[in-house]
């Protein structure tokens, strides 16, 4: 086996870009903040000539090529000697070997690594490909290097921890035993290393439901790894063992002020798990934040039990947070500690009630539905609960067992599934429920419900359409011409958008939106409303009638 000297990490490109570079259409990308920090990790060691290449933005704005003529254009212009190709979700796992036939087609003896969450949780599918060498288990710092000082050094596998292979047939698990601790002192990611100006560039960010995307420049950070919860739902305890570290606040602010500096950026959006967990560190790093004077969300998510403080929500609105995306999960009691979520219903009541008190803080609240021990009764409390809550959107995720969960253990061993389906985890959508045996109810019934309730409560019954202030009624609108940006042909965001016109007094572009609503509904074959008008009591044939209001209130027992 051939010297080490030259390492290409690639970033690979999402399906949509992938299977279509030049389109158009929907887009939104940030930078691969995992595979970066490995990147520097092996960059500061100085011992090997490392590049880097996002292929979102490499094909979508820069040479706008296919996927094989950019693996081709790569490969020729680095001459690498190990590929590392981030693999994080399931849904890309065609696109991640794709990329490793590619590279082994040009040259058989670059040797290619997979790292992430697939070829963490389902390392025997990840390695049953010829074309992939090792794959990395978990974080992959020191797994990377230590694996290519192995290679270099012949000293043998068997002690490098946290890597996968195959030997002679069989598949050898490294399991990793301890976790990278210099975490605690990162310094700042080498963003002069990527294309900084493209991120963010197309599509839409969650946070332009409270923002002008001309206003903001945003930025991605990590600020703590892992979480300590044991969540059944979450691939976190697997992947992270429960091991939950924070950086020094000192390197945050250092990073921030060079994305300040260097490129405009005035907003930070954190892809922690759980950032909140040490609640000394986290107020200062909430004082630095107001000092620095940026707006910041946790992307992820927030703990309940962790904000449940009056000084913590008073500080974080001070701080400039822009929404508060509140980690709910299940509106029912038993729910939440079958999948030990901590966390009760007046704790979550608490943070949003001190959230309200304290300020103006535009909030989600995230929900899973369709575990695989719930009830039909179970998981309607989840949608209720969710309705009656003072949040101003309701992210309603239908519940997916994918390998790296207690709860996939749980389906296979409960016959409530098969084994993992390579097919179905390529083109699943969280809104839609995944195909397992219900305890009395459906999979399309589990979808049709779930959707029905996010048309009830975050259209029909919007917080802000309802409250018909001007400034409540300019956030509605933001928040359905968001939804319109993502489907243009969302027949309920037209709809209620007439609402918020009427509610103007604004009689001419109150028609105007009724008329698109009416044409989607006359003209849009790609999706059937019918079931949905029915049960939310919507007359079709009235919809170009007078400035009467449309059916607020709906009677939750009338859906069902």
């Amino acid at each position: 086996m051939k010297t080490i000297k030259k390492v290409l990490f690639l970033n690979p490109p999402d399906p949509t870009v992938a299977n279509a570079p030049n389109n158009p259409g929907y887009a939104y990308f940030e930078p691969p903040i995992g595979l970066l920090y490995i990147y520097s990790y092996l960059k500061n060691t100085q011992k090997y000539n490392v590049s880097f290449c996002d292929m979102n933005i490499e094909m979508k704005f820069l040479s706008k090529k296919n996927l094989e003529d950019t693996i081709k254009d790569l490969m020729e212009l680095n001459k690498p000697d190990l590929v590392a190709v981030s693999a994080l979700y399931y849904t890309s796992r065609e696109i991640f070997h794709n990329i490793s036939k590619k590279i082994k087609e040009i040259d058989s003896s670059t040797i290619v690594v997979l790292g992430g969450h697939y070829p963490t949780h389902i390392t025997n599918l990840a390695l049953a490909d010829k074309n992939v060498d090792f794959a990395i288990l978990s974080e992959g710092e020191e797994g990377m290097a230590d694996l290519i000082e192995a290679l270099n050094t012949s000293s043998g596998l068997e002690n490098v921890e946290g890597i996968a292979y195959v030997k002679d047939g069989k598949i050898i698990k490294n399991d990793r035993r301890r976790f990278w601790q210099g975490f605690l002192n990162s310094k700042r990611l080498p963003w002069e290393d990527i294309n900084m100006e493209h991120y963010f560039k197309e599509g839409k960010s969650f946070l332009y439901r409270v923002f002008d995307k001309n206003t903001i420049k945003l930025g991605s950070m990590t600020a703590t790894r892992g979480c300590p919860n044991q969540c059944t739902f979450c691939s976190s305890p697997k992947f992270f063992k429960h091991v939950w570290r924070f950086r020094e606040i000192e390197s945050i602010v250092d990073e921030i002020k060079f994305l300040k500096e260097n490129y405009g950026v005035n907003t930070i959006i954190f892809n922690d798990e759980n950032m909140t967990v040490y609640k000394d560190w986290f107020l200062k790093l909430m004082d630095e934040f107001k000092k620095l004077n940026v707006r910041w969300v946790v992307g992820g998510g927030l703990s309940v039990r962790t904000i449940n403080n009056e000084e913590i929500i008073k500080k974080m609105i001070e701080s400039g947070i822009a929404i508060f995306n509140i980690a709910i999960e299940s509106g029912n009691e038993e729910t939440l500690k079958k999948v030990k979520k901590p966390l009760t219903l007046p704790e979550v009541e608490n943070v949003v009630r001190l959230i309200r008190k304290y300020g103006k803080g535009y909030i989600i609240g995230f929900f899973i539905v369709g575990f695989p021990f719930e009830t039909k009764k179970d998981f309607l409390d989840t949608l209720e609960f969710g309705g009656k809550l003072d949040v101003d959107w309701r992210a309603y995720y239908c519940f997916q067992p994918f390998p790296g969960i207690e709860l996939y253990d749980y389906c296979l061993k409960n016959n409530l599934m098969k084994e993992y389906d390579e097919e179905k985890c390529a083109n699943y959508e969280f809104h839609s429920a995944a195909e397992i045996k219900y305890a009395g109810y459906t999979s399309e019934e589990l979808s049709r419900l779930n959707y029905l309730y996010n048309l009830k409560y975050n259209f029909l019954e919007n917080r802000n359409l309802l409250l018909g202030t001007e400034e409540s009624l300019n956030q509605a609108e933001r928040d359905f011409n968001y939804v319109l940006e993502l489907a243009p042909m969302h027949f309920f965001s037209n709809y209620c958008l007439a609402e918020v016109m009427r509610k103007r007094n604004d009689e001419s572009k109150r028609k105007e939106y009724l008329k698109k609503a009416k044409d989607i509904l006359e003209n849009d074959k790609s999706f059937d409303w019918s079931y949905y008008l029915k049960e939310l009591g919507i007359n079709t044939k009235t919809l170009l009638g007078t400035a009467n209001k449309i059916p607020l209130k709906i009677n939750t027992k009338t859906l069902i």
